[in-house]
C-alpha cells in the first residue's frame, strides 16, 4: 500500500497503533490533519515514529495560527531528529471561522 489517513484524529494512543500497524503492512506513508478537537500531530506522530522505522508521516495541514512559528520549527526538527527525512509537513493559516471562532484570533 502507498498510502493511508488516520481519519479519527481524536485519540492519540490509537492513532500511533494504527502507524505501527499499517507499517507492519507494508503502508509506506500516513497522512493526518490537524484539528481543534484532536490531540496535537507533531506530537502523536513523534510517539509514532519512535515506534516505527520507515513509514512517512504527514501532516495534512497544521494552522499556523494557533501555534508561534519558531515552537512550530522545534516540534518539526525534533520529529526530524526522531524521524529523519520521514516528516512530510504541511503548514496553512487554516480557515476564518475555526481560526476566529474557535481559537478567538483574528484572522487575516
Amino acid at each position: 500500500m502507498d498510502g493511508t489517513n488516520v481519519a479519527d484524529g481524536t485519540n492519540a494512543m490509537a492513532a500511533v497503533k494504527t502507524i505501527v500497524a499499517a507499517e507492519a503492512a507494508g503502508v509506506r506513508q500516513i497522512w493526518t490533519n490537524q484539528t481543534p478537537w484532536s490531540p496535537d500531530v507533531l506530537t502523536t506522530f513523534a510517539a509514532a515514529a519512535a515506534k516505527t522505522s520507515t513509514i512517512r508521516l504527514g501532516t495534512s495541514i497544521v494552522p499556523t495560527y494557533p501555534r508561534h512559528p519558531l515552537i512550530l520549527a522545534q516540534q518539526a526538527l525534533a520529529l526530524y531528529d526522531i524521524a529523519p527525512g520521514r516528516l512530510r509537513l504541511g503548514i496553512g493559516p487554516s480557515h476564518r471561522s475555526i481560526i476566529e471562532d474557535t481559537y478567538g484570533r483574528e484572522h487575516r
